[in-house]
């Protein structure tokens, strides 16, 4: 077995570090998210007049271009799970698509920082199947916003994010599949 050229090193190296960095930033806009919905949710429940000093507003809900992820977030496709009906809806595991992307992005982020490691959500050919259903979920919400014709900054961005890391999975794919090859 030969060993890799230095700058091909670098590339695999560099694709590491920048899926920790989209890993890390898709975390942080998915537990954001979670936090709008929670203070959305929290703010139709209460009477607006217990803490009327109080008022929320969204960084992500931007008038200039007529973006609201907060209302984005409180639709029916905002708990895919139970959307899907593969959980009952207002169960304990009918959770918000912000905590299913925090799971997504903690696993991109400890594949991407675990050495060599046999252990089979690691391996490149289900890296890419776990990826592809990111994907496809990011597709799936990103048609219905274009559908009710609404802008959600933070899913656009989650949306490139899965995006970007499904590319990569696949590449990581094919290089190993060219490797086995050769």
């Amino acid at each position: 077995r030969t060993t890799q050229p230095p700058h091909k090193k670098t590339i695999h190296h560099t694709m590491a570090i920048n899926n920790s960095v989209l890993a890390i930033l898709g975390f942080i806009l998915s537990a954001y998210s979670v936090h709008v919905e929670h203070k959305v949710l929290q703010k139709n429940l209460h009477d607006d007049n217990i803490n009327p000093g109080e008022e929320f507003r969204a960084l992500c809900d931007i008038d200039a271009i007529g973006a609201s992820c907060s209302a984005v977030f409180q639709l029916p496709e905002g708990k895919m799970l139970s959307f899907f009906g593969i959980v009952p809806k207002d169960s304990a595991l009918d959770i918000p698509n912000g905590v299913l992307g925090m799971l997504f992005y903690i696993y991109v982020f400890i594949r991407c920082n675990l050495k060599k490691s046999k252990v089979i959500l690691l391996d490149s050919r289900v890296n890419a199947v776990i990826c592809s259903l990111a994907l496809a979920s990011s597709i799936f919400l990103a048609r219905k916003l274009y559908i009710i014709k609404e802008i959600c900054v933070v899913c656009l961005t989650t949306h490139v994010i899965n995006t970007t890391v499904f590319c990569r999975a696949v590449l990581e794919v094919m290089k190993k599949g060219k490797e086995k090859v050769t």
